[in-house]
């Protein structure tokens, strides 16, 4: 990290997803240290290719912190949608064992890169329907994950999604207060949740003790 970035009062990021797939790790770290970026996150979503990551040999985990090193480009966190395709709610056993799988496979990995958050998605299922009993389901599976996480130092974090199970920062809050864990903590997508409350005006949540009001784009 060179002495400007420490002395920088923020830091700007990019996520992978956000430049062209063709791109390699190394050009795309590469991209980002010349477009003045500090730190890019990492995807791992549901495609084949993305979740191979997660047994990759540790050659090439070994290769990616030096192009870390080399490009000065942090990667701090990862987005880890694979979920979407393997929820912890799942009303299929096979699905949500898969879903654990990759869970703990993620949290290994964040551990052996040195991230130190990763973003979960706040589904209890998304190609099926959300019921009690995915909704118990998922949250049952969470306690495990977090627990899981907590054993590597690794923090989970809730991005708010565009369903109704998770799609502002009150629902996630209450998962995060329930468990009660440094280990579990939000990460919201400013997007998702202007779409949630779009026309409303303004509307408020709860976080950290505190009321939080929030102009949307349309006022």
């Amino acid at each position: 990290m060179t002495d400007e970035r420490v002395k920088k009062k923020y830091s700007f990021g990019i996520y992978e997803k956000a430049m062209p797939p063709w791109l390699d790790m190394g050009e795309k770290l590469q991209v980002a240290a010349r477009h003045g970026y500090d730190f890019m996150e990492l995807s791992i979503d549901e495609s084949d290719e993305k979740l191979a990551r997660l047994t990759t040999p540790a050659s090439w985990r070994r290769e990616l912190l030096g192009l870390v090193q080399d490009t000065g480009v942090a990667i701090p966190t990862i987005c880890l949608s694979g979920h979407r395709k393997y929820p912890l709610g799942s009303a299929s056993p096979a699905l949500r064992a898969r879903g654990m799988e990759i869970m703990e496979a993620a949290i290994r990995l964040a551990a052996e890169l040195g991230i130190r958050i990763i973003q979960i998605a706040g589904y209890d299922v998304y190609y099926e329907p959300s019921t009690p009993e995915t909704r118990a389901l998922f949250a049952e599976n969470l306690v495990r994950s977090v627990e899981y996480a907590a054993r590597f130092g690794v923090c989970l974090a809730f991005e708010t999604m565009e369903t109704a199970f998770m799609d502002n920062v009150e629902k996630a809050l209450k998962f995060v207060t329930s468990i009660d864990s440094p280990y579990l903590q939000l990460y919201p997508d400013v997007g998702n949740v202007t779409n949630t409350f779009r026309g409303t005006g303004r509307w408020s949540y709860r976080t950290c003790g505190a009321e939080r009001d929030i102009l949307s784009p349309s006022t």
